[in-house]
């Protein structure tokens, strides 16, 4: 006999079309439900990502959107995390770098499709552009801090490029 799950569990199901659907709860914002919808070829794999998801979203995580850009995340990023944890000053570098740097080199880029590539461009742009190699990379210092806490194991390419 199958085992009803708990309130805010999450579902999992199969769609006409043969795929594995599963829907997590992520509650309520500005009056509306906010739900994430994940997909897989299997039921055991739409009920890891399930898992994932819980737990990202249960230890204060943003759980990842598809159209989330680098920009949405790391502002988020500096609110929810950075800005409880370190001193003002801290924060405000950190902030600062966000606005200047990152935003821009990586703005319109999806989280989920950041990779390697975007950040050696990054590198050679603003070394080209004149900064210092002190200031890219602490940059890419900061990148690194914000995408080890990024939901789906997303971690920082850039010490296969550039060892920070």
């Amino acid at each position: 006999m199958a085992r009803k799950r708990g309130q805010n569990e999450g579902s999992i199901f199969r769609r006409r079309d043969g795929r594995w659907c599963a829907i997590l709860n992520l509650g309520w914002e500005n009056g509306k439900r906010r739900r994430k919808h994940l997909y897989g070829a299997t039921a055991a794999e739409v009920q890891e990502q399930l898992l994932k998801g819980r737990m990202d979203h249960a230890r204060g995580l943003p759980v990842a959107m598809e159209r989330q850009t680098v920009t949405q995340y790391l502002e988020r990023w500096l609110e929810d995390s950075v800005r409880p944890s370190v001193r003002p000053l801290s924060w405000e570098s950190y902030s600062q770098q966000v606005r200047l740097y990152l935003s821009p080199a990586f703005g319109r880029i999806s989280l989920a499709k950041l990779n390697a590539q975007h950040v050696r461009a990054f590198i050679a742009d603003r070394l080209k552009a004149g900064l210092s190699a002190r200031t890219v990379k602490y940059s890419l210092v900061i990148l690194k801090l914000a995408l080890a806490q990024a939901p789906q194991g997303r971690t920082c390419h850039a010490q296969r490029c550039c060892r920070c």
